[in-house]
Parts: C-alpha cells; structure tokens; sequence
C-alpha cells in the first residue's frame, strides 16, 4: 500500500480513492478505525483525546508514524514515545 492522504476539509481524509470519516491506522497495508477507548479518560488534560500507550499501537516495524491532524493538534504522550524508545521503533508525528 502506497500511503498518499489527502483532506479537503477537517475531519477526512482519503487514501487510496476511499474517504474516511474517522481517525484510523493502517498496519501493513490493512486500514482500521482507530479505537480511542482507552485514551478518552486524558481528553480532558489534552482538550482532545491523544494517542496513548493504552490503545492498540501497531509496533511491529522499526518505523511507526502518527499523522497528528490536518492543523497538529492530536497529542501523542509521553508515554507512547517512551515505549517506541523502549522497543528501539522510530516514533515520527506529522500533521
């Protein structure tokens, strides 16, 4: 899967001709919704709810990439980063 996303507004994005209307991950190829669950208890301290250690993070390549929103404001905490070091995985946020 060649990853090109593209948005014309706030909250879509598109990837490869299909549109999604909701934050996802792609893991190897394979598109999900993202399942904020676990973060939604740190939505408060953030003003949005971030990526934490808690949710179902794909670590299974040395590379993980988080796309942090068309403006950046998705917050990835500390912990997450902690545990990409932790399990010697490039951690890169983009918007």
């Amino acid at each position: 899967m060649r990853y090109e996303g593209k948005t014309d507004k706030f909250g879509e994005i598109e990837v490869e001709g299909t549109r999604y209307t909701h934050d996802m991950v792609i893991d190897g190829g394979n598109v999900r919704k993202r399942k904020k669950k676990p973060s939604k208890q740190f939505r408060e301290k953030f003003g949005h709810t971030p990526l934490s250690a808690g949710e179902e993070i794909p670590w299974g390549s040395k590379r993980l990439i988080v796309g942090t929103g068309v403006h950046g404001t998705l917050p990835v905490m500390d912990e997450v980063f902690a545990e990409a070091k932790r399990r010697n995985i490039e951690l890169i946020a983009v918007a």
